[in-house]
């Protein structure tokens, strides 16, 4: 029997296994083999380091099922159904399982050896399980060295994980937070372990193995990141959170200083991290968005800088148009303004509804609303 949770007892392991079967059986319902290869599970169960959440009722799934589909060569018209079948799906078994399952676009196999490595086909490179269709789909498939991951992958982990600290703090404004206690704990350990992995990526010392990340962290000195001496330990607690994870029992006093203790480390590790893209030893404020605003990136293709180009237009239109602002992906406009966002930097209202694309609204509240639907967007 596959132990999908080192932490998992066998009665537990069984049960993932019998319910992979099931979503198997699902999927085969749905789609044929003359368009499909193979589902493929990733994630931490998939690289069989997934955690195990045990209660008084037991042993549950805590992780997300993340699967990515396997195609033939297909239609536009064909993927397109297909995504929309898997879509239906994904809502239909995240309710069943109480947890998200969710299905990455169909890719063939020349589609994914050929794509930019990612943090995410790094990790999907390293380990997987196939768990319908061809067993050997991805036998083949490149397996790339971390120290090929760009730093620019660690920039969008820390973006990413950043949002789950402003929802973490959003939740706690509310009179309910305590039906939010799991998912503000959650993302404060999501949090510290986007930090530990934004500086292996950053050193080149990551690692597709939660537990060899925590053993190369431990190891490492972290001072230039962090003037903080208790991060690492953090750090450390998190990577164990992910494989035995819990929910603990905190008032909103005490879960507040835990979110404002990790905002407090993030920024700092935030700025190291871009100083480490931008090829200088230290940002502020200022540097770090006089710097945002004159990189170029990358080489763009003619294809991609019209594509950015229509992007910005749809969100932002025409109003003072910045031309360097409309041929970089939209993201970059999330970037800049993050800081403003969770770490509360000084940054006149005016700006951030520029960047933003919202010219009429200087109210800190519609601000947020509109960085949070551009994120929802382009995370």
């Amino acid at each position: 029997m596959i132990k999908y949770a080192p932490h998992g007892s066998e009665a537990f392991n069984a049960k993932v296994e019998e319910s992979l079967a099931y979503i198997a059986a699902r999927f085969d319902t749905l789609f044929s083999r003359n368009d499909l290869i193979a589902l493929v599970l990733g994630g931490g169960y998939g690289r069989k380091e997934g955690g195990v959440l045990k209660s008084a009722e037991g042993e549950k799934l805590y992780n997300d099922l993340d699967f990515f589909v396997i195609s033939k060569a297909l239609s536009l018209r064909k993927k397109a159904s297909i995504s929309r079948d898997l879509k239906n799906l994904h809502q239909e078994l995240s309710e069943e399982f109480g947890i998200d399952v969710d299905f990455a676009e169909p890719k063939s196999i020349p589609e994914i050896s050929q794509a930019p490595l990612t943090l995410m086909m790094y990790d999907l490179q390293h380990g997987y399980t196939v768990i319908w269709g061809n067993k050997h789909a991805l036998q083949n498939l490149p397996r790339q060295a971390a120290t090929k991951l760009s730093i620019s992958e660690a920039v969008k982990l820390l973006l990413n994980r950043g949002m789950g600290l402003y929802f973490a703090k959003e939740h706690l404004k509310r009179e309910d937070y305590h039906l939010h206690i799991d998912f503000i704990n959650r993302n404060i350990h999501k949090a510290y372990q986007a930090m530990a992995e934004a500086i292996l990526i950053g050193e080149g010392k990551y690692h597709w193995s939660v537990f060899e990340r925590m053993k190369r962290i431990a190891k490492l000195d972290i001072s230039s990141y962090s003037s903080h001496n208790a991060l690492k330990q953090l750090m450390q607690t998190a990577m164990v959170f992910k494989l035995q994870p819990h929910i603990p029992d905190e008032d909103s006093a005490t879960l507040l200083d835990r979110v404002t203790e990790a905002i407090t480390m993030f920024e700092e590790v935030y700025y190291k991290v871009w100083a480490a893209y931008f090829g200088v030893s230290k940002l502020d404020l200022k540097s770090y968005l006089n710097l945002l605003a004159s990189n170029k990136d990358q080489a763009y293709s003619v294809m991609s800088l019209a594509k950015n180009f229509a992007l910005n237009m749809r969100d932002c239109g025409l109003k003072q148009a910045n031309l360097n602002e409309y041929i970089k992906y939209p993201r970059y406009r999330l970037f800049y303004t993050l800081p403003w966002l969770l770490f509360k930097a000084d940054m006149a209202p005016e700006m951030v509804a520029s960047m933003l694309g919202i010219q009429e609204c200087r109210e800190r509240l519609g601000l947020e609303k509109r960085y949070v639907e551009l994120w929802q967007r382009y995370n």
